[in-house]
């Protein structure tokens, strides 16, 4: 497969972001996320879901339609479609607000994605969340959100998240022990210099706002 990105777009909140899609990206609608997508005028390539919650009436004839009662939700399913595809790189919107135990879901199928070689990230219109797993993320220092004073926050998924090293934020820390039981890593900031957060063992969310508060 060449490389793409897989985009999936859920029934969640409505956020407005610059997406330009390339021949070699995968689109798939998870039930309303076909709606979010009608609205942005972009292409669906897969539609799945149980349907509860999509509007429109004109769903593709070849759409995936599973049953109410199941195990896997209807953002996981379209993760586990774009894993099959073959891609590791995955970019979600309509996955945050609106139902809080919908928004904790797609946290851990963000969870999911980075335990199998994977990486997603969840978008809101004002911030983004991503999960890592004995990995690092970095943020570049021209990113428009790595500007000094804008605010992310670490978070351990994991009951412990081990050897947590922050470079190029406002609080640096060099091998620490993060828990899930105490939000150590809350409202850190940017300083406008590269940046990289890393762990050595464990699973922590990263969460920043997409421009300063």
């Amino acid at each position: 497969m060449d490389s793409g990105i897989c985009y999936i777009f859920g029934a969640g909140e409505r956020s407005v972001h610059d997406i330009s899609l390339t021949s070699h990206d995968l689109v798939i609608a998870a039930d309303g996320g076909f709606d979010y997508l009608k609205e942005l005028g972009l292409r669906a390539d897969h539609v799945l879901g149980d349907f509860d919650s999509v509007l429109s009436y004109d769903l593709p004839s070849d759409s995936i339609r599973y049953p109410r009662e199941k195990d896997d939700t209807d953002m996981m399913l379209a993760v586990k479609l774009g894993l099959d595809k073959g891609y590791t790189d995955f970019m979600i919107y309509g996955g945050l607000g609106g139902r809080l135990d919908h928004t904790i879901a797609n946290i851990q199928v963000l969870a999911y994605l980075s335990e199998n070689g994977a990486s997603g990230t969840l978008y809101a219109s004002d911030y983004a969340v991503r999960v890592v797993t004995n990995g690092t993320i970095s943020f570049a220092k021209d990113l428009s959100e790595n500007s000094a004073g804008n605010i992310c926050s670490v978070f351990s998924l994991s009951d412990t998240s081990s050897s947590v090293t922050i470079h190029g934020l406002k609080y640096e820390t060099d091998n620490v022990t993060l828990t899930n039981t105490f939000p150590l890593g809350i409202s850190n900031e940017f300083t406008g210099k590269k940046a990289y957060i890393h762990v050595e063992k464990g699973t922590i969310a990263v969460l920043w706002y997409l421009s300063s508060l």
